[in-house]
């Protein structure tokens, strides 16, 4: 993993963490053992869901980046029906408190997608490498430097150029 998306996910998955643990305390105060079960498997869910997009991802990236879309769609489409399944097959548990578990989920989503947004706006991630530029442009740009002053640009006593 890249030291940039090392830095995504950690940007991310620390609110959310923390969010979650919110979660977890108030679902448990509110609705008792069934609410932190809920809040608990609602918190995990999300963080892992989201947490291996970011993983996959940056995996792709740096062996094949021209599956990148294919694989973030491929991910995405997984988690769905992964959710889905797990909707169905818990829809008439007594396990938790399923709207413990779905409000906690909508949450730290919400947390994470804001977490991770305010984390790609701090980081500078070029889109082309600084680094590659070809000499021919190095040494037109430096032959290109204008001069400090010239009489086009000095003032007239008139005040126009």
């Amino acid at each position: 993993m890249q030291a940039i998306d090392a830095r995504l996910l950690r940007g991310a998955a620390v609110p959310t963490a923390v969010a979650g643990a919110i979660a977890v305390v108030l679902c448990t105060v509110l609705v008792g053992g069934k609410g932190l079960i809920g809040a608990l498997l609602g918190s995990v869910i999300v963080l892992a869901f989201f947490s291996v997009t970011i993983v996959v991802i940056s995996r792709v990236a740096q062996t094949k980046p021209e599956m990148l879309l294919g694989y973030a769609m491929l991910t995405y489409l997984g988690k769905i029906v992964f959710l889905a399944v797990l909707m169905v097959a818990f829809k008439h548990t007594t396990l938790f408190h399923f709207r413990s578990f779905g409000f906690t989920m909508l949450g730290l989503t919400l947390v994470w997608l804001a977490a991770e947004t305010r984390a790609v706006l701090k980081t500078k991630i070029f889109y082309a490498d600084p680094s590659a530029m070809p000499d021919s442009l190095k040494l037109k740009t430096a032959a290109q430097k204008r001069p400090e002053s010239t009489a086009e640009s000095e003032p007239t006593p008139l005040g126009g150029r």
